[in-house]
């Protein structure tokens, strides 16, 4: 016995080892729902059910190691009286796993406690763990044990359901992928899979090249090169009838009610994922064309105090502006008090400008479009601050870059792109 664990520990520490060097990605892929038949459906709802009777079961238990995750038959407390279920769909490797979430929660707020305890700060009060109505994720830790993707990538296999699950989106996980781990997740009445993998540490480096983005209201981005990206996910007239109707309903339990309320978080995700989809292809877009990206650290909380709260909430562009300074190759962040909207760039004299002036004019002659200037001066500072040439060299490069760069915006759908000048 020894022995086995001996080799099981050795092997983990070698998978450990080698991970360390590969890149870590998470896949979504998603449940098709019109193939579900309704003992599948009913399967994988009375999953989620046993899998929040095992979470409070341990909850309540005052020592949580000691806890099987071989159990069969677990308390259950109901107004009437506590009754003993009996677990039909959850496995003990599903129980495992649950388990080990609930230590790595513990630990969590144990580290917060002792920072809380050092800092002189406002204290922040940390409880403990609360039991939970209603448990909507379930770690899969185990490929090809807790599930199983088929090798024509379309179906999944759960462990203890015997039909397959039809899925959408696993040709968007490389075949040289190592697969890992996953969650059964369920939200808004949808099912999704949240699948682990590594891949080679290998990332192409984009050209070498600078370049600087203003950010704005009326016109979310604005490049030095003249492009400008603007786009919104305002809130649909039928959402805002759903949630004059649910206002309306003063029922507390009500059966339409809380099909409504499904209704309204359905639609509420949906105009989420539209957001993250066109931030997530723009950023792509950019970092994969330009070395360095120079940004100007903007105050997102005082745009929305001067009354720009619906425009920044349906463009998103505070994620925008975050996933710029993260995947960049080289991100360079300008101070928010430069005053890259007032400074000429030919001759370097402050002009102030009102909000509705969209053309700047100097007295030394200079005129240019406001955003597109801001962009340049954001360009120079940034060059200034990294000690790299201030004046532009590279010329055929970068008008090669322009061109490719709106070509691939004009393709991403929901986006208004322009070229000024």
């Amino acid at each position: 016995m020894n022995e086995k664990m001996t080799a099981i520990m050795a092997a983990r520490l070698a998978t450990k080892n080698r991970r360390k060097t590969m890149r870590c990605q998470v896949f979504r892929v998603k449940v098709d729902r019109s193939k579900l038949s309704p003992p599948v459906l009913k399967h994988l709802n009375k999953l989620f059910n046993e899998a929040k009777w095992f979470y409070n079961y341990i909850i309540s238990q005052k020592d949580i190691a000691s806890v099987s995750t071989t159990i069969k038959t677990v308390p259950v407390k109901t107004p009437e009286a506590i009754e003993y279920r009996d677990f039909e769909y959850l496995s003990s490797q599903m129980k495992q796993g649950i388990k080990e979430r609930i230590f790595n929660n513990i630990k969590a707020l144990s580290a917060i406690k002792k920072k809380n305890a050092s800092t002189k700060k406002k204290k922040i009060r940390i409880g403990r763990l609360k039991f939970r109505s209603f448990v909507d994720s379930i770690p899969l830790n185990q490929h090809k044990i807790t599930y199983t993707i088929s090798e024509d990538r379309k179906y999944i296999k759960l462990q203890r359901l015997k039909h397959r699950l039809k899925v959408v989106g696993l040709e968007q996980i490389p075949l040289d992928s190592e697969i890992a781990s996953a969650v059964l997740v369920r939200k808004c009445g949808d099912f999704y899979f949240h699948i682990v993998t590594y891949n080679s540490n290998y990332k192409p480096v984009p050209p070498d090249l600078y370049i600087g983005i203003d950010f704005g209201c009326e016109t979310q981005l604005t490049l030095r090169n003249g492009i400008k990206i603007e786009f919104e996910v305002p809130v649909d007239i039928k959402i805002k009838r759903l949630d004059r109707k649910i206002m309306k309903n003063n029922r507390k339990k009500s059966k339409n009610k809380w099909k409504d309320q499904r209704k309204r978080r359905k639609a509420y995700n949906y105009l989420k994922n539209k957001k993250t989809d066109i931030r997530n292809k723009v950023v792509s877009v950019l970092t994969s064309n330009y070395k360095c990206v120079i940004v100007q650290d903007e105050s997102i909380k005082a745009w929305q105090a001067g009354g720009h709260g619906k425009k920044i909430n349906h463009s998103a562009i505070g994620g925008v502006i975050s996933d710029l300074k993260q995947k960049s190759h080289t991100p360079v962040v300008v101070d928010k008090f430069f005053p890259s909207t007032q400074l000429c760039p030919q001759c370097g004299k402050k002009n102030k400008l009102e909000q509705s002036e969209r053309v700047y004019n100097c007295s030394c002659g200079y005129s240019a479009d406001r955003d597109v200037k801001s962009a340049l001066m954001i360009e120079r500072e940034g060059r200034r601050m990294i000690q790299a040439p201030t004046d532009r060299r590279d010329e055929p490069k970068d008008r090669e870059a322009t061109a490719r760069v709106y070509a691939c915006l004009k393709s991403i759908r929901g986006i208004r792109v322009s070229l000024s000048g």
